[in-house]
This record gives structure tokens, sequence and C-alpha cells, in this order.
């Protein structure tokens, strides 16, 4: 339930955007814009989203998202905007708090799912099962950190023949989560908040409104290739041990309603955290180019 490909971007997927600076599709904590209050749930469902968030390794999660921002610095150094590497290293620590990242997502997620009934998502994910597809999850998240362990997870599924069983529960399971239209409409959000936190800062140089939909949305057929490769790669390594039975019972728990309603807390989470972080990842960029007097915005 972790295929986010911004983060999974991540971090994960990086792009040159030709305007002004390297976007990054991550998660990045906001340098200038707070946190979302912690939300409002009651006592009995606030011990369930921390039971539901537990099982699903959530707090490892945000850790190996965390560790990918911090380590990013050198992709900035490499971009040549005038910024000494100790810059943008601070920048990003401040950023990737792994704490501040935690408490983020779990607001999202209560705020998502404050009507839902977890009953059903905490029984699933805490059965042997349960257990095993977060693990799994997380271990391939974490194995996919680098250019060349993507176009190998994208290989493995290009290889796969599509009249097998195998291949036809991955494509449900992608179809069912809508993982793939999910992910590119997080990822040109992120994109418009970055720039929009960039011209926060930079002022008079900002791009109109239209011409940054324009140029953000021209990048479309880039993402969705990018992010189909990612998800079905992913998907094809995470749960390569599982048999088919085991596989065909995550795909019914994913078309169910409870499965449903995490999907959608997921992406709504991550998407809402996403939004803040890009923002922040927009200003601190700003204004660690003006302060070390970068290339002109």
């Amino acid at each position: 339930m972790i295929e986010h490909a911004r983060s999974f971007r991540g971090a994960w997927l990086t792009r040159a955007m030709s305007v002004v600076v390297v976007t990054v599709m991550a998660v990045t904590m906001a340098l200038s814009v707070p946190y979302a209050a912690k939300a409002g749930t009651g006592a009995v469902q606030g011990e369930e989203l921390d039971a539901l968030l537990q099982a699903l390794l959530f707090r490892d999660v945000t850790e190996v998202l965390s560790d990918e921002g911090r380590a990013m610095a050198d992709d900035f150094v490499e971009a040549g905007y005038g910024v000494p590497k100790p810059a943008w290293q601070n920048m990003l620590d401040r950023l990737y708090d792994p704490e501040a990242m935690a408490h983020a997502f779990r607001s999202e997620m209560g705020k998502a799912l404050e009507d839902a009934d977890l009953a059903p998502m905490v029984a699933f994910f805490t059965t042997d099962l349960g257990q095993r597809i977060a693990r799994l999850e997380l271990d391939t998240r974490k194995a996919m950190t680098g250019e060349a362990a993507q176009a190998a997870a994208g290989e493995a599924w290009a290889a796969l023949d599509p009249d097998t069983r195998r291949a036809e529960l991955i494509e449900d399971y992608v179809q069912a989560n809508d993982l793939v239209e999910m992910n590119v409409v997080g990822a040109m959000n992120s994109d418009i908040a970055y720039y929009r936190g960039l011209w926060t800062v930079a002022g008079s140089d900002a791009m109109s409104e239209g011409d940054l939909m324009r140029e953000i949305w021209s990048t479309e057929p880039e993402v969705r290739a990018d992010v189909s490769e990612w998800v079905y790669g992913f998907s094809t390594l995470a749960y390569d041990t599982l048999s088919d039975e085991e596989f065909a019972r995550y795909v019914a728990f994913s078309r169910s309603e409870a499965g449903r309603q995490l999907n959608f807390a997921l992406f709504a989470a991550f998407d809402a955290v996403y939004a803040d972080l890009s923002r922040g990842l927009g200003a601190g960029t700003s204004m660690l180019m003006q302060m070390y007097d970068g290339e002109q915005l």
C-alpha cells in the first residue's frame, strides 16, 4: 500500500525542469510552511489509527523517506546553482526531519480516515499475510533507491509473460488502486507547489499561473511513463515471493470498501504533505540561491 512513486517518486523520480531548477518529486519537509495541526481524532480512533500505522510499518517508511531526502545534497550541488553543499545539506536535514514527517503523515491520515471503520484495515494488516506484505513493500522500497534498481524492476515487469496469472494479478492490483493515475496527478500537483514556493521568494520573476500550468502539464507524458515503469516494476518485485493465491487475497482486500478507503487515505495524506513539502523546498531553494548569489531565477 506504499506504491507512491513520488516518494517512491519516491524520491525516487527526479527530473530536470527547464524553466528554473531541478524539481524533486519526493517527500521533503516544508522549510517555511508549517505542518498541519494534529487531526482531531477521538481516543478510540486514535488508538486504532496508531495500530494501523504500526501494522503498515509507517515509522520505518518515514525513516526511509527521510534518509532519501537528506541524501539529495549532491544532486543539488551538481545542478550548479552556486550554493555550497553544507548549505543544501542543512536545509535538507531540516526539511526531512523524521519526527516531523511522522507527525505530518499521521495527522493527514487521521483526517482522511476520520469517518472510516479502521477495524477491517487493522485486521488485514495484522495477519501473517498482511505483515509479510508490509515488510515486502518496505524492503522493496529500500531496494529501489537508484536509477539502476528502478530500471531493473521495470525490466522484470517487461520480461513477465502477459498471459500469466502473475501478470494478471499485478495488472488487477495496479488498476484496483488506480496507482498510475493517482501518482501522476500527485506528481503534477507537487511540481506546481514547488514552483509556487520558489516564486513566493523570487517575486517579480515568477511565471504566470497559466504559463506555469502549461509548462508543468507539458511533461505529463514523460511523468506518466516514469510512474508506470516504477509502479509495475515495484509490484513485480515486491510481491514476487507471494503465491498467486496470497496475492489474489491482497487484490481482493484492495477492492473491498476498507481497501479503497485506505488507498484513498494514503494518497490524500501523501499528497497533502507533499504539497506543503514541495512549497517549502521551492522557497528554501530560492532563498539559498539568493543568499549565495547563485544563478538568477
